[in-house]
This record gives C-alpha cells, sequence and structure tokens, in this order.
C-alpha cells in the first residue's frame, strides 16, 4: 500500500497503474466514495495510454485525516501535494463528483499543472435549499434506517468506526460550499479544456445544470450518458472510455 503524508500527518493512500514515462491522468473519486470501488473499470484501459494515479480523499477510504473536518482547500493541497511528491509537473485530471470540483479548484489555482480537466457529475451550483436538503440526507442515523445497504457500503469502504463521523463531517462541507466554494467568475478563469459528463438520470446534477456548467468555460464541452444516474457504479465504459481517451489526448 502506497502513503503520502501531507503536512498536518494526515496519510493520503495512493495507486500507481501504468508506465511512468507516459502522460499522467489522476482519477479522482467523490464525496463518500473511495478508490477500492470508483473508477476501477476504467483503470485498465487508460493505463495503456497513462500512467493512472488513483488516491483516496483524506478521511476517506485507506487515506486518514488528523483534522475533524473535510476541508476543500486542504484536500485539494492533498492533490497537489502529491503530485509532487510523485514529481508529476502536468496532469490530465477525471474527477468524479467532489473530485471534478476539486481538480477545477487546481486547475484554477496552479493552471499550468492541470492539462485537461473531466468534471463527471459533479455539483457546481449549490443554493441554500439544496444543501440544507443534503444536510439532511446526510444523516447516519437516517441512513442507516433508509438506505441501510449503501450505510453497509460505507462501513465496508470507511471502516465501521469511521463512517459515520464521515458522513457528518461532509454533511458540514456541503453547506461550507455554499458561502465558500468556486463562484461563476471565479470558474471562467479557467485555462484548461473542460469536458463536464453528467448521465442523463443524475438525481442531484440536472443535464441543464451540467449544460451550464460547460457554458462557464471558455474551453467547455458536454457529454450527456443515456441511463446513467449520479451514482458512480451506473456509469459504462462506453461511450465514457473512448471520450475520455480522446478528450485527454487535447
Amino acid at each position: 500500500m502506497a502513503e503520502w503524508k501531507a503536512d498536518d500527518g494526515s496519510l493520503i493512500h495512493y495507486e500507481l497503474h501504468g508506465s511512468s514515462g507516459k502522460p499522467t491522468l489522476l482519477l479522482l473519486p467523490g464525496l463518500l466514495g473511495a478508490i477500492s470501488v470508483q473508477w476501477r473499470v476504467l483503470v485498465k484501459p487508460l493505463a495503456a495510454d497513462y500512467q493512472v494515479v488513483l488516491m483516496d480523499l483524506r478521511g476517506h477510504g485507506r487515506s486518514t485525516n488528523t483534522t475533524n473536518e473535510l476541508n476543500p482547500e486542504k484536500m485539494m493541497f492533498d492533490v497537489s501535494g502529491l503530485l509532487d511528491a510523485l514529481n508529476v509537473p502536468v496532469v490530465h485530471i477525471a474527477g468524479y463528483s467532489l473530485g471534478g470540483y476539486l481538480g477545477l479548484m487546481l486547475a484554477l489555482k496552479e493552471p499550468r499543472r492541470v492539462a485537461t480537466l473531466l468534471m463527471h457529475a459533479t455539483k457546481f451550483f449549490w443554493t441554500q435549499e439544496a444543501a440544507a436538503k443534503m444536510y439532511q440526507q446526510l444523516d447516519p442515523d437516517v441512513m442507516a434506517q433508509k438506505v441501510s445497504t449503501y450505510a453497509e457500503q460505507l462501513a465496508q469502504e470507511h471502516g465501521a468506526r469511521h463512517w459515520r463521523i464521515l458522513v457528518r463531517q461532509a454533511a458540514d462541507m456541503t453547506t461550507y460550499l455554499v458561502e465558500n466554494g468556486i463562484t461563476e467568475r471565479m470558474a471562467a478563469h479557467t485555462q484548461c479544456p473542460v469536458l463536464i459528463s453528467v448521465g442523463d438520470r443524475d438525481e442531484l446534477v440536472p443535464v441543464n445544470e451540467a449544460l451550464r456548467l460547460a457554458r462557464l468555460f471558455n474551453k467547455g464541452e458536454l457529454i450527456v450518458l443515456p441511463g446513467v444516474r449520479h451514482p458512480f457504479q451506473t456509469v459504462r465504459p462506453i461511450p465514457l472510455l473512448p471520450m475520455m481517451q480522446h478528450f485527454h489526448r487535447i
């Protein structure tokens, strides 16, 4: 198991696939997700053309978090710090949900580092109402009762003792993004090509929101995946894989 230690002592778990002589593609999981499950089906074919890096976000999966919160700025600096440790000056990024948001944060912070950015099922337009609804849904006790299968999955991916803490931290971070997240004006300064991907049945990110996001970027594009809902496991390799292989060659 490969680990990188952040400045605050948090241990970030990561994996490398493919040859180091190829361009680097970083795959980022979503909020409450882990690389043990997400992106797995695409790793082998992508590793034929890229050095593929996967990392568990702090507090998720096998990564630890020495703080008592999920702070998106710290999570973005984890991404940057790991790339520094791996001597990756330029990277292609594909992020699911929060992973796409963190990729956008890095593209704005280090525009010369991010060559291309895919944001799949990323919620960008947060309102007070949407955040309040999400906060209510991210209640571990309610989840254990109403979506017990998902709660069991979270326990397996993040630990039986930790998943409830992680869910509460995720709820707080959602509220934080409403007041402190990336603004439309900030996003418009993104220099790299951005591909927005969304399922036509996504319960969290409507297609019209995804289109609105794509139009914020000077080099923005949109792909709508048929029959795909918000959970990553509903994504099929086709057509996303060939679109990624084409897009990240830009």
